[in-house]
């Protein structure tokens, strides 16, 4: 053997070679770290540690040696990648090679060297084929354990990434030892690599006279049985596996006299994983062997497919045979100007419409629709194929339909005209055929036009879909046939008494105004829009137009407001439906037709703000309009009003919030000033048509003002909390005091919400500064003083206290360092007898999210985690508190602990879980519904993820759970336990059978509760413990 020399240092050993003993020697991995800086800061020389390591790498000690050789490989992982020069590439390539005919137990760290040398940048040229061929000769890979076999296949792929010009002339001698490498491969983390590896191979190297062993190489795990572990570290799916392999099947045309056969095997199978994959790797498959290779089996594929669709035992078993259908038509149809090529596709398509055709003409039988779908199948693939099969099925159809008379018939018929006429989207215009579809149009236009007034509705509804499809058809129809069929479309949208019909034409009509608004805009908005502004049954329709409700009328208006130029005129139109239902005489129905109208106009702003003519709209029309009318209903001298009601207004609230939220910067600031100084300056003059509206009496952030002002603050919050960051809210420093004052001296429930959300809005946006500083203390200042007063008159501590946990929160989502000091001021306040309730639901204020202030979409300030930081800050103190509180108070600290758990992520909870339970537990014995409703909802969830801590407690849990199924003061608790008990049947088996008899025997005692909803749910969770020990279970 080749004995490699080095020129030993008569010197003395340099400081750092005592740890390349302990390395060699004693196995301390640490100095490498060392060594290796050293190297690239230059006090070490590589070279010079090649030598130092002389004496180990010869010694007659093989565990020596390897621990030298590792320590090489080691340090070349550490240096970077362009650091080794050419020369010294050749060098250490060389060694290891040298190393490689050493005792095999050098293999893996000599791989490991490799490995590293793999990827340097000065490899010489010509050095990856020698280390490739070192591996191919000296290795035995399958001999290796899966981390060292993982090894040597990300070589081999490093290589055939960057070097494989330098690798292609080794040839068939580079496919045989990849061959040999893998061959027996068993870890699903190498076969992804060796998978990803084989495709490469394939189109680079010449693989004829090993086609058959390369492909039996892979086929052999198909299909792929393999299911993760769980929690697995490496990630390596199932579908990873599958698509590796499916891609390696379908790399070469020459594995098709070898894959086709196996593919025909598991489709015959019955095994339905087995049929799926094959059909999925069929249509991989097809395409790439093109159609001399095909040819030979279609017969046999076909039959396959065929059996599949015609029997349909499984959905996605047919869809995948009519997949594989279209891809091995598509692959007939890559050459067909070959004449071998042409006929093979032909041949097989008359196949196909042999085995179809005469079960089209008879739609009575179930036959029809399977051979549609063929057939279709077979037309979605190519434009020679789609021309082919239309030419044959469409006139065979319209013949059909005139032949049956059954509407029932009839509809299979045009079901299977449309699904053709879908297809037919697709065909490529652009070559010089022509659509086939375009021969057959002045037969299918007219017959469509003639269904829309046939007596049954599924054929009028066919039409419509008919009428639809010739539309779609690019340059198929002339400008005429969208005016007639726009026509007819509005007639049946007003006049048809089926619903289904109506409703295919509202659709049919918002395709229409997507393609050619004008059209909607000159003959189907007037009509609408006009009926609308009648009374609701008193439209100028026929008298069985029952459905002719301004609701219906809504509807279809939103449905077609799809473009812009039809926007511009609906939007308005239903803005002042909105503001004329509002303005009849108060009852409920007004009450639900003002807020249906504002949650459609809620609904074309949400799906059409992304336009920017759109958004200019909302932003200069709508919104001052919505936000002039709620200001003037709130003077108003009425009992009551639509927009004195919060549902009214929230409605308002979203549309503004969303627009706000999408303006930039020029127009949210200029918005946000207007609005501020409307209720900060009391300043109606900057309202259009502000003359209508009483000057001097507007005060909302007045106390001593009325409710319906004052609750307008939302408003005001949703505007000034939406905009951009960049925004800057003038007079921020008055706003904020003037709200604190609203918020501590209203008596309106709304009202205080509100403010409480505005403030805290504002501040979580608030640049850091001074500015943030001195307005937090202010705040701060001022709710302290009211909670410590316990005697002061028209302030509400428990008002107060709902400001400070909006505030609290604001900080905590962006961070402020006072965050955790705010904090702990609610949890002392859990010792008061008086604000305690208050101070635990602050908890729910904190972890909830609200979709109406502080969110992503209305660019607050949040912090990753936020949750998780202020559980891990919060949970002792509540623990603490709750051991050393008088029992009175016990229940604030379960109702704050439950507030932690019930918004805090799975992950984390399941961590902290096991010392909580009691407290949970100890929970559900509380008299207060929000706690044992919260406490029950948590719990429901930790029985699914965490059996077996639950399980622990199970006698108290099924105990308690069984007491709150008779819980008399409220329905949602006995609801919630019945849920939790039917959750709990999924423990183990060996917890829960012995409660098994005592749950199914109580829980018959609540089959008679006086409520539906119980008596429902109560069957479902005894039905869960009956089936206890069954096979289904």
């Amino acid at each position: 053997m080749f004995l490699w020399c080095f020129t030993i240092n008569k010197m003395a050993a340099p400081v750092w070679m005592s740890g390349v003993e302990e390395f060699v020697k004693g196995h301390q991995d640490s100095v490498v770290t060392d060594i290796s800086n050293g190297i690239i800061d230059g006090n070490i020389q590589l070279l010079e540690l090649v030598e130092n390591l002389g004496p180990f790498l010869t010694s007659v000690d093989s565990s020596t040696r390897c621990r030298g050789t590792r320590l090489l490989g080691e340090v070349l992982h550490r240096l970077p990648k362009q650091y080794l020069s050419a020369k010294e590439v050749e060098l250490l390539v060389s060694f290891f090679c040298d190393r490689a005919k050493d005792h095999h137990s050098l293999t893996p760290h000599v791989l490991y060297g490799f490995s590293a040398l793999s990827t340097v940048v000065n490899l010489p040229v010509g050095y990856a084929a020698k280390i490739v061929k070192e591996i191919f000769k000296e290795v035995h890979v399958q001999s290796l354990s899966q981390g060292d076999r993982r090894t040597a296949y990300n070589i081999l792929a490093n290589f055939l990434t960057t070097r494989i010009e330098e690798l292609k002339p080794l040839g068939a001698d580079f496919v045989y030892g990849y061959i040999q490498a893998v061959d027996g491969e068993r870890d699903p983390r190498n076969l992804v690599i060796a998978f990803r590896t084989v495709k490469t191979i394939v189109q680079n190297f010449p693989i004829d006279i090993f086609a058959e062993e390369l492909f039996e190489v892979t086929s052999c795990y198909f299909p792929i049985d393999f299911n993760p572990p769980p929690n697995d570290p490496y990630g390596v799916t199932k579908e990873d596996l599958i698509l590796g392999l499916r891609h390696c099947m379908s790399a070469s045309p020459q594995f098709a006299q070898y894959c086709l056969p196996l593919l025909i095997e598991k489709m015959t199978s019955d095994i339905q994983s087995a049929k799926l994959e094959a059909f999925h790797t069929l249509s991989s498959c097809a395409e790439v062997y093109g159609p001399d290779e095909l040819k030979g089996y279609l017969g046999s594929l076909l039959s396959c497919i065929k059996t599949e669709v015609f029997t349909a035992a499984s959905d996605s078993i047919e869809l995948s045979a009519l997949n594989s259908l279209t891809a091995l038509v598509t692959g007939l149809s890559s050459s067909v100007s070959q004449k071998g090529s042409r006929a093979s596709l032909d041949g097989f398509i008359d196949d196909i419409l042999t085995e179809c055709k005469h079960h089209l003409c008879e739609p009575e039988l179930k036959l029809m629709y399977p051979s549609g779908k063929l057939l279709q199948a077979v037309a979605r693939a190519s434009d020679p194929a789609c021309y082919k099969i239309l030419k044959t099925v469409v006139p065979l159809l319209l013949e059909q339909f005139h032949v049956h008379s059954q509407p029932i018939h009839r509809r299979s018929i045009l079901d299977q005209l449309l699904g053709f006429i879908v297809i037919c989207k697709n065909f490529d215009e652009s070559k010089e055929a022509q659509n086939p579809i375009v021969e057959y149009k002045e037969s299918l236009l007219p017959l469509f036009y003639s269904l829309l007034s046939d007596a049954s509705p599924q054929l009028r509804r066919a039409g419509v879909t008919g009428l639809v499809g010739m539309l779609s058809l690019r340059d198929l129809v002339e400008e005429n046939h969208w005016l007639m069929t726009t026509e007819h479309l509005t007639q049946l949208v007003l006049d048809d008494k089926d619903a289904n019909v109506r409703n295919e034409s509202i659709t049919a009509l918002a395709y229409v105004a997507t393609n050619h608004p004008d059209v909607v805009k000159e003959k189907v908005l007037p009509l609408l829009i006009a009926n609308l502004n009648t009374e609701d049954m008193d439209c100028d329709q026929p008298a069985n137009s029952s459905h002719m409700t301004h609701d219906f009328l809504l509807d279809t208006l939103t449905a077609i407001s799809t473009h812009g130029s039809i926007i511009q005129t609906t939007v308005p139109a239903i803005a002042e439906h909105v503001i004329q239902s509002s303005e009849k005489p108060f009852s409920d129905n007004t009450i639900a037709e003002a807020q249906t109208a504002l949650k459609h106009l809620v609904t074309i702003v949400e799906g059409t703000i992304s336009d920017k003519t759109n958004l200019h709209l909302y932003y200069s029309s709508l919104m001052p309009r919505l936000l002039h009318h709620a200001i003037h209903c709130c003077f108003l001298q009425k009992e009551d009003h639509v927009f004195w009601r919060e549902a009214a207004l929230e409605l308002v609230a979203r549309i503004l919030r969303v627009v706000t939220q999408n303006l930039d910067e020029s127009n949210a600031t200029e918005l946000s000033t207007t609005v501020v100084r409307i209720f900060l300056e009391e300043n109606l003059s900057l309202l259009p048509s502000s003359n209508v509206l009483p000057s001097n009496a507007f005060h909302p952030l007045e106390p001593s003002a009325s409710w319906q002002q004052t609750q307008l603050v939302g408003l005001l919050s949703t505007v000034v909390c939406s905009t951009v960051k960049q925004v800057v809210v003038p007079n921020i420093g008055s706003l904020v005091t003037r709200l604190v004052h609203l918020s501590c001296h209203s008596s309106h429930h709304v009202t205080c919400t509100h403010t409480a959300k505005c403030i805290a809005g504002i501040l979580n946006k608030l640049p850091s500064g001074t500015e943030l500083e001195a307005i937090v203390e202010t705040t701060i200042n001022t709710l302290d003083g009211h909670l410590k007063d316990v005697s002061a008159t028209g302030v509400s501590r428990h008002r107060v206290l709902t400001v400070w946990s909006w505030l609290t929160k604001a900080l905590i989502l962006r961070g402020h360092t006072l965050a955790g000091a705010y904090t702990l001021r609610i949890l002392s306040l859990l010792e008061d007898s008086e604000l305690g309730p208050t101070a635990a639901d602050g908890f729910f204020i904190i972890m909830n999210e609200f979709e109406d202030i502080m969110t992503k979409p209305m660019h607050a300030n949040i912090r990753l985690m936020y949750r998780q930081r202020c559980f891990t800050e919060v949970l002792p103190k509540i623990v603490e508190g709750f051991n050393s509180t008088q029992p009175v108070n016990k229940q604030y600290y379960l109702t704050a602990l439950s507030y932690l758990l019930r918004f805090l992520p799975k992950q984390v909870l399941l961590t902290e879980l096991p010392p909580l339970v009691p407290l949970l537990v100890q929970s559900l014995l509380v008299e207060e519904i929000g706690l044992q409703l919260s406490t029950m909802t948590t719990m429901y969830d930790l029985i699914h993820d965490a059996p077996q801590i639950l399980g622990q407690h199970i006698d108290s849990l099924i105990l308690q759970f069984l007491k709150l199924t008779r819980y008399k003061p409220c329905m949602k608790v006995r609801i919630s336990a019945l849920q939790c008990l039917g959750m709990l049947s999924t423990l183990p088996s060996h917890i829960i059978v012995p409660y098994h008899q005592r749950v199914v025997r109580e829980l018959g005692l609540v089959l008679d509760d006086k409520k539906r909803l119980v008596r429902k749910e109560a069957v479902r969770a005894r039905q869960e413990w009956c089936l206890l020990g069954s096979v289904q279970k």
